[in-house]
């Protein structure tokens, strides 16, 4: 996250200054010794409210660099949430989510600049004391609330939002199932295997290649029949995330499939499919691995190298 610098400037007589300084240094004393807000985190849980979008971004940033004092804007920040207003990527101080804004045209009406996100990222940062409102904001009656109460669970990882994410799995809104289905795979509970098995049958890819994706993660070897049917998906995005997940799960199944995989006319599938042919160490593999070095990606050719010596070894 970068460093926001928030100064106050006062301009006051001379004759004024002793006077305000000791007011200054007073107040916060004050709010320490009762347990209340203090002043800072009061002041920016005031701009999350600000008619300039961006100045509400800046505030939700600005709370994300104060720690467990923030707390007390949690829900302010959880409102903060259906917040979807468009600002320019550069005024989103989380340079990982500017790049994937910018350059990831599948993302969009998934990600998007706004002061929702830079909430995600503040909430994200607080950790656990964020969950149980998070858990919360899943029930809420506002799709972006819940898609972005999601990708914040996606970056927290707690046993509590398993259920609640299961269920919100179901949501009518492809956004909230697409995220849901991201988060569950963080969580590593086999517990969502089955769910997020029947979501690789979704409509929309964006649901498809998040549940592919966190099917690897779970580990769980019930995946290894339908992520094998998944290699032959419509969306490129999903197929590669198959492909992926396949080589974590580590099963002999795999290979033929991957084998098959590393024909696809899209590079990242091929990419996918030589790295986790390599994962399987297999010596079936080898051979087509050997024909993936003149692959027209430099890096197919690169993991399908890499892939052979893992065979090697």
């Amino acid at each position: 996250m970068r460093k926001y610098g928030v100064g106050l400037v006062f301009v006051v007589a001379v004759a004024l200054v002793g006077l305000a300084l000791a007011r200054a240094q007073s107040q916060p004393q004050k709010a320490s010794a009762s347990g209340s807000t203090p002043a800072d985190v009061t002041e920016k849980i005031q701009e999350l409210s600000s008619a300039d979008p961006v100045k509400r971004a800046a505030a939700a940033c600005a709370l994300g660099k104060m720690g467990e004092r923030a707390a007390p804007a949690i829900p302010a920040l959880i409102n903060l949430l259906d917040d979807g207003t468009r600002i320019d990527p550069e005024k989103v101080c989380y340079r990982e989510y500017r790049a994937e804004a910018n350059q990831e045209p599948e993302f969009e009406g998934l990600k998007e600049p706004s002061p929702g996100e830079a909430a995600v990222q503040t909430l994200v940062a607080l950790g656990q004391p964020s969950v149980e409102p998070l858990i919360g904001a899943l029930k809420d009656n506002r799709w972006r609330t819940k898609k972005n109460a999601a990708w914040a669970l996606a970056q927290i990882r707690d046993h509590r939002a398993v259920q609640p994410l299961i269920a919100t799995l179901k949501d009518e809104t492809w956004q909230v199932r697409a995220y849901s289905a991201a988060a569950l795979g963080q969580q590593r509970d086999q517990s969502a295997t089955e769910v997020l098995i029947a979501a690789l049958n979704d409509a929309q890819p964006a649901v498809r290649w998040f549940a592919a994706s966190s099917l690897g993660q779970l580990r769980d070897s019930r995946a290894v029949e339908p992520l094998i049917g998944v290699l032959k998906d419509s969306s490129p995005r999903t197929r590669a995330f198959a492909a992926a997940s396949l080589g974590q799960l580590r099963d002999s199944r795999t290979v033929l499939p991957l084998i098959d995989a590393l024909k696809d006319e899209n590079p990242q599938v091929r990419m996918y499919a030589a790295a986790s042919l390599g994962e399987q160490r297999d010596s079936r593999a080898r051979d087509a691995l050997n024909n993936a070095l003149n692959d027209q990606s430099q890096q197919v050719r690169s993991y399908a190298r890499a892939a052979l010596d893992h065979i090697r070894d």
